[in-house]
């Protein structure tokens, strides 16, 4: 049932023009030299979607093929995670990024990859109902975990240059 809120998630958010809009802005091609957002290698895209990719997200509904995949990921994970906290604070939210570090850091020490399906989190409809599938709490991120093979790194900026 988490499964299909995903897939819920991810046609609510596709087909919102201005959702898909700044997703797009996020996306770079595999060349680029930008260290904010994700490159396109990141969606297992290659050097040509990566440069059409921008474009299409932010023209398209693609909301049902991801739909299909991500459910089709979430139904096949290992591990589904929910990370809640008893309220929905600021301090909540601190709480629960500092047990995510833990959690995450944990994990890879072990050789577990983190993979986050958050669009039950991110649509204001679906939250309350993820919250009744897993019980007491808010829900405050949700994600597959299990173990899989390497990954390229994502580009960084400096500390500096996002330390205040």
């Amino acid at each position: 049932r988490i499964a299909a809120l995903i897939a819920e998630g991810d046609r609510i958010q596709a087909a919102n023009r201005q959702f898909r809009r700044e997703l797009a802005a996020w996306i770079h091609p595999n060349r680029s030299r930008s260290r904010d957002g994700m490159p396109g290698y990141a969606f297992g895209m290659g050097d040509l979607a990566s440069s059409a990719g921008p474009f299409l997200i932010r023209t398209f509904d693609w909301g049902k093929g991801r739909a299909a995949k991500d459910k089709q990921l979430a139904s096949g994970s290992p591990l589904l995670a929910v990370l809640g906290t008893k309220g929905d604070s600021a301090r909540d939210w601190l709480v629960a990024g500092m047990a995510l570090s833990r959690v995450l850091l944990l994990a890879r020490s072990e050789g577990v990859w983190g993979s986050y399906l958050n669009q039950p989190i991110e649509v204001a409809e679906l939250r309350p109902r993820l919250g009744e599938l897993v019980g007491d709490g808010v829900p405050q991120l949700l994600m597959r975990m299990g173990y899989g093979p390497g990954v390229l790194p994502t580009p960084r900026r400096p500390a500096n240059e996002v330390m205040l």
